[in-house]
């Protein structure tokens, strides 16, 4: 899958109401707000929440870096129709110029890993369906190649 920006993902600190918007190359800089000294970083999008905790800010700096937002789980039409009453309340639609394309879950991820800031797959981190939230400590992402 070839790397997209995201133009529009919110980023803010946890303990924090103040946000930003990334740019339309998906960069952004968050000013720090005294006192915030260990927190976690969220980044949201499409609905999906990702939360980079035990973030450890060196002289007031921080770079994440690169790294892919991960996905609900897409299904097609046809699986979608298969699908149980209660496990189609899980599925929202897809659609494109108003044609129905699919669905997907929102409470599924399409992979049981994530590439954050490096090559080598995550696979330490929790997901919790109920609030959306991919839940990552920072060590695993700032030490991998």
């Amino acid at each position: 899958m070839d790397s997209l920006s995201l133009p529009g993902a919110e980023i803010k600190f946890k303990k924090s109401d103040k946000g930003v918007m990334a740019d339309f190359d998906g960069n952004f800089v968050l000013p720090l707000e005294s006192g915030i000294k260990n927190n976690s970083l969220v980044i949201s999008y499409a609905g999906l929440f990702i939360e980079i905790k035990n973030i450890e800010l060196n002289n007031g700096k921080l770079n994440i870096g690169e790294f892919e937002i991960p996905y609900f789980k897409d299904i097609s039409i046809a699986e979608f129709e298969q699908l149980s009453e209660s496990e189609k309340e899980n599925c929202l639609p897809t659609y494109c110029w108003g044609q129905l394309l699919g669905y997907f879950y929102t409470d599924k991820l399409e992979k049981e890993y994530l590439t954050l800031n490096c090559k080598e797959k995550i696979t330490e981190f929790e997901f919790n369906p109920t609030t959306k939230t991919i839940i990552v400590d920072w060590n695993l992402i700032k030490e991998c190649k």
